[in-house]
């Protein structure tokens, strides 16, 4: 058990280095490798502090580690959504979660430093929930903009990673019963077999086969198509979205557009992608709308229409949703919009 416990771990340690150091080196310009850096170093700081008790690290070292590792979920948690989230941007209610998430098991450490004398499982049991909320979220978002997603590689790598951030999450949640001296052995060995595949598979999938393996073969799907089948079926999709102004039925979807143009969803998705340019189906169906609606906006026989009302003709099925991609487009509200265009 401590020989399979060895190369698991040390290989471990060894694959979260060379991850932490290529996205330094290599990945450093992309908005995600932060939080990519983040959670190589946090789990890496799990692997080194959750051990046997004959790969114990120095008290003061075993200390620090302990305490780099307490947000390692929460950073993995980040990077997941940078890499499949469409824009994502960090928000208040995204520190606030790895707040939330990372108090109850700080706490937990300074009872496992005899720092503070208390009954552990309450807090455990909190930290627990807040790990479970984490992940649910996690598969929950990776498996909502699926639907949506326009890189084929992409849309298969979100149910890899659901997989492997399950597995691993589920014996993650567990983590914090070290503070058990009966389990700790078993706890330790088993929390670091469960990582390993995902360790190893994330390496093998950023940096095994392609460098640009982030990208999910954009640069391949800039490239226009020259086939007349697909400039016809183009010329179908311009007729559908601008003269017939489909983008005005809110609950559009590229299922039923791809039924509409009786095409596969497969083929829809690549000629979007890949003439237009766009990698998400939402932005794709919202640059139509977006159009739209600001040239309401600068309508003088419009004025007295409310924005609410022009974002709902235009399509949009709700204000929230309205205003982010408004804001994400002209980097102002839609009200100081038309006050600049009237």
């Amino acid at each position: 058990m401590i020989l399979l416990d060895a190369f698991i771990r040390f290989t471990g340690v060894g694959l979260l280095i060379f991850l932490a150091v290529l996205t330094v080196r290599d990945l450093r310009k992309w908005h995600g490798a932060p939080y990519l850096f983040l959670a190589s170093i946090t789990v890496l700081a799990a692997y080194l502090g959750l051990t046997l008790p004959e790969f114990r690290l120095p008290d003061v070292v075993h200390v620090v580690v302990r305490i780099i590792d307490i947000p390692n979920l929460a950073f993995v948690w980040l990077f997941a959504l940078t890499l499949f989230a469409h824009k994502f941007t960090l928000r208040w209610f995204h520190v606030a979660a790895i707040a939330l998430y990372s108090l109850p098991i700080a706490i937990i450490r300074l009872y496992q430093f005899d720092i503070v004398d208390m009954n552990p499982r309450p807090v455990l049991l909190v930290a627990e929930i807040f790990s479970i909320a984490l992940v649910g979220h996690l598969i929950f978002s990776t498996l909502r903009g699926r639907s949506d997603d326009l890189l084929e590689q992409r849309r298969r790598a979100r149910i890899y990673f659901v997989i492997v951030i399950a597995f691993v999450a589920t014996v993650t949640t567990f983590i914090h019963t070290d503070m058990f001296l009966p389990y700790e052995v078993s706890y330790a060995t088993l929390w670091t077999a469960s990582v390993w595949p995902g360790i190893v598979w994330t390496c093998f999938w950023l940096f095994g086969a392609k460098r640009e393996a982030l990208a999910f073969g954009d640069q391949a799907d800039s490239e226009k198509l020259e086939n007349p089948a697909d400039q016809k079926l183009l010329a179908e999709l311009e007729t559908i979205m601008q003269s017939d102004q489909g983008f005005r039925q809110s609950d559009l979807t590229i299922v039923k557009l791809a039924k509409k143009m009786a095409v596969t969803q497969h083929r829809l998705r690549q000629l979007i992608n890949q003439t237009l340019g766009h990698q998400n189906f939402n932005s794709f169906v919202n640059s139509y709308r977006l159009t739209a609606v600001k040239t309401a906006l600068r309508d003088p026989d419009q004025a007295s229409m409310s924005i609410l009302t022009i974002a709902l003709d235009c399509g949009f099925n709700s204000l929230t949703t309205f205003n982010r991609a408004f804001k994400d487009s002209e980097s102002m509200t839609p009200s100081a919009y038309r006050q600049r265009v009237e």
